[in-house]
């Protein structure tokens, strides 16, 4: 039988996690001698095993026996080729129950996700299920799995092509044929000598002894640990973009209009939004639920990308506007709620896509960033707006107290109080400089030149905001 390690000696290394200890199961067979077992196959990673048959006196069935670890979320064998294109994939995965097997016969059409298909019978025979709580094996006849539209198996050949893949691990739990499989995890292809196959029709026993090994196969490529690094960098890229570098380019607009640094941050943004819609068109050609381009995260995703590209074109025309004329223009409120729709709905997305790509472990992961990224941000900006408020206060504290005294026929009413009138002097008298500021004239020398006083600088400009 199949003996498993440890959970955590399974998670610090696969291989030997899954390494199958073979023992003894009451499958009705004894001896263990090489001649006496069927063309049997156990992968390098160990977590799978395809025991086959080829009935002597049958011209359409096969039997088989395939064996995973509950461990992992699907297994497969092809058959036909070396290679996917036009393979005939048996896939199993945990039904509903999670007792049982599901099986699905899928043809594959390149190197992407098999689709199922209805014309291959397969029948489910005793002894297939959950086995001591740790492996699931599936006995099966297919009635029709020697031939199909896009290949066929010789079963007189000392040397024919199949392939095999696992699923990382996880669970299905699912009795839909159709259901959606993540990418191989491990995965490769082997021959097998179909004539040392061919006996009496029977369903092939999996020998499980400790010396047992794969018998009349010979091993071809074999890959572990491949994972799906397009779809992991699109995730990372579009998060990063959503929740990070948009919510900080309004921080640093909005905290110290910082224009220039705000125009960098949302072109590094686009630049990155771009890539990641690229790897996402790219990763959905992967998989059946996605080459349509009809999930809600795929739909979304489209529109959220024209609307980046809107938004950093009206945030360029506004800035080139403004610096000409130094007002406010028209651009500028589209540009700003197209801001506020993006960043929302782009977080919203992101939750999605780990949805379409059955990842939901990382929904806790992003749900932490948005609860701590967009609170810091708010109470800086408040705690911004509280001081700029404050600050305005007292400046209109300090000018209704008045830092000097006017000239009396310069004054408002207010500032004169107590109902005196001073009339301003008749015709186009004013006072001299020395009789207004006697005291002052020892200091004229500091004063200077009108030209001189153009150091100083020019005119402020109006701030850009937006």
């Amino acid at each position: 039988m199949l003996v498993f390690h440890d959970a955590n000696y399974m998670k610090t290394n696969r291989i030997a996690a899954f390494c199958f200890v073979l023992g003894v199961e009451a499958q009705g067979i004894n001896g263990t001698a090489n001649d006496t077992l069927p063309s049997l196959f156990i992968s390098p990673t160990a977590d799978i095993a395809f025991a086959l048959n080829v009935p002597s006196d049958s011209a359409t069935d096969l039997y088989f026996s395939l064996m995973i670890p509950k461990s992992v979320t699907w297994g497969a064998i092809g058959l036909g080729s070396a290679t996917m294109a036009g393979s005939l994939m048996l896939v199993v995965y945990s039904s509903d129950s999670s007792q049982n097997l599901t099986i699905s016969p899928r043809i594959a059409y390149g190197h992407s996700e098999p689709v199922y298909t209805s014309d291959i019978n397969v029948e489910a025979l005793d002894g297939t299920g959950l086995k001591d709580g740790v492996r699931y094996v599936f006995n099966g006849r297919c009635t029709n799995c020697r031939s199909w539209n896009s290949g066929h198996v010789d079963v007189t050949s000392k040397s024919q092509s199949f392939l095999y893949a696992t699923g990382p691990d996880g669970d299905i739990d699912s009795d839909d044929v159709r259901a959606p499989l993540k990418m191989h995890l491990n995965y490769g292809n082997f021959q097998l000598d179909m004539t040392h196959a061919t006996s009496p029709g029977a369903v092939p026993v999996i020998p499980i002894n400790n010396s047992t090994a794969s018998v009349a196969t010979t091993q071809g490529l074999s890959v572990s640990d491949k994972r799906d690094t397009a779809a992991m960098i699109h995730a990372i890229i579009m998060v990063f973009c959503f929740v990070g570098l948009f919510p900080f380019g309004v921080l640093i607009l909005r905290l110290g209009n910082w224009v220039r640094w705000h125009a960098v941050n949302q072109g590094l943004a686009l630049i990155g939004v771009i890539v990641g819609f690229g790897l996402g068109v790219h990763v959905s050609s992967f998989y059946n639920r996605s080459k349509s381009f009809s999930d809600p995260h795929q739909v979304i995703g489209i529109l959220l990308f024209i609307f980046v590209i809107c938004q950093f074109v009206l945030g360029f025309l506004h800035h080139r506007m403004f610096k000409k004329t130094q007002e406010r223009t028209k651009l500028a409120p589209a540009h700003v709620w197209l801001g506020r729709i993006i960043i929302p709905v782009g977080v919203m997305n992101a939750f999605l896509g780990f949805r379409l790509a059955q990842s939901p472990q990382y929904y806790w992961i992003l749900a932490g960033l948005v609860i701590f990224i967009f609170p810091v941000i708010a109470l800086i900006l408040l705690t911004k707006k509280l001081i700029c408020k404050r600050w305005d206060r007292s400046k209109a504290a300090a000018g209704e107290q008045g830092g000097f005294d006017l000239e009396p026929w310069r004054q408002t009413e207010a500032q004169r109080g107590h109902g005196q009138q001073t009339a301003a002097p008749a015709g186009d008298y004013a006072p001299t400089q020395a009789a207004a500021q006697p005291d002052m004239r020892s200091y004229a020398h500091y004063q200077g030149s009108r030209d001189q006083r153009a150091d100083l600088g020019s005119q402020p400009l109006p701030r850009e905001y937006v």
